[in-house]
């Protein structure tokens, strides 16, 4: 399942959930007519609690690698 996250200004919505990131955007394009032109979105997956707790490690892991190989703005 996926939520479509959208933030314009100090307003954030969750709209959801979608079967498939297609229906979050073909829904987005709706949606944003009604935001102001500096809106900011995203397209989240739901993960099930009980799959991050009988494997922490791997995500943990990926976490660290984007982090680290992410330039660091001067």
């Amino acid at each position: 399942m996926y939520l479509l996250t959208i933030r314009d200004g100090l307003v954030t919505r969750h709209i959801g959930p979608y079967a498939s990131p297609k229906q979050a955007v073909d829904d987005l394009d709706r949606l944003l007519a009604s935001f102001g032109e500096r809106a900011r979105w995203q397209i989240h997956e739901l993960e099930e609690p009980a799959r991050l707790l009988e494997n922490p490690g791997p995500a943990k892991d990926r976490d660290d690698r984007s982090l680290a190989s992410s330039p660091v703005a001067a």
